[in-house]
């Protein structure tokens, strides 16, 4: 195991110096709640940090424009990971570390000129399914080459597909253990991505993972770590459990974004106290 302040230097190590390679500085910063660590880079344009926070457990990396020197502070989640001291070690720090890496040396974060933002929807997240499956690997590590697999081998990510033959295996796997320390790391991430994630991104986590799980025992130790909001999705989709889901076809509305609006609308009708 490993400290959270050890696990935050491991991250941050990595995340410096390569954004030092980009022209960006490490600002002696400190947050005034305690319950939280941040660190924070910037360059003339944009600024980066990597915080920790304690209640969720959760490492997260969030970028925002610099306008006259200072961070704007309309911060934009760019990934976010699960840690827990109690049970995960340096390994997944490096890992985390990686990752955040990886994220900030993409071209989509390189400096470009910019242009006016465009508000997103709101009932859509910041996570698509390739960001999504990313974040299982905190609980699946062996994800991360199966997800470069897929990403080298298809033209597109066929997240439905992927999700099935690649993830629900080895969700069905660990519930089957009774690993509860794990089961509540899965729980926690899903829970996240659930919130963070688009309208493709959320089916696959009701109508496709936790669908696949049928037993009442493991269905419960799942549930005792998971956030109400997917809590009241997941008893939405239960409808839909044993039903085909095939992969969006171009230009047409996808199978899973009908599933989702009817999902979203059930959903209503659960928060409104009509079931």
């Amino acid at each position: 195991m490993a400290s959270i302040e050890r696990a935050f230097e491991i991250v941050n190590k990595k995340v410096e110096a390569a954004l030092t390679e980009q022209g960006f500085t490490a600002q002696n910063v400190t947050s005034a709640d305690s319950g939280e660590l941040v660190k924070l880079y910037k360059n003339e344009t944009t600024a980066y940090s990597v915080i920790y926070f304690k209640d969720k457990k959760h490492m997260v990396m969030r970028s925002c424009d610099v306008a006259d020197g200072e961070p704007d502070n309309e911060w934009k989640t760019i990934a976010t990971w699960m840690f827990d001291p109690n049970c995960d070690t340096e390994k997944e720090a490096e890992s985390i570390g990686n990752d955040f890496v990886d994220n900030v040396s993409t071209p989509v974060f390189k400096q470009v000129p910019k242009k006016k933002k465009k508000k997103k929807d709101s009932d859509d997240g910041n996570g698509d399914p390739v960001f999504f499956s990313k974040r299982l690997v905190a609980v699946f590590p062996e994800l991360r080459d199966e997800i470069k697999e897929e990403q080298d081998y298809y033209e597109e990510f066929r997240a439905v597909t992927f999700t099935k033959e690649h993830i629900v295996p080895k969700v069905k796997a660990l519930m089957a253990s009774g690993d509860n320390d794990t089961i509540d790391k899965l729980a926690d991430v899903l829970s996240g991505q659930y919130s963070y994630g688009d309208i493709d991104t959320r089916p696959l986590i009701t109508i496709v993972i936790l669908n696949s799980i049928t037993d009442e025992k493991e269905k419960e130790a799942i549930r005792s770590n998971m956030s109400d909001e997917l809590k009241k999705a997941w008893a939405a989709a239960e409808k839909y459990r044993g039903k085909k889901v095939k992969p969006a076809k171009a230009k047409k509305q996808s199978f899973m974004q009908k599933m989702m609006a009817q999902s979203i609308e059930n959903q209503k009708t659960l928060n409104e106290g009509r079931f």
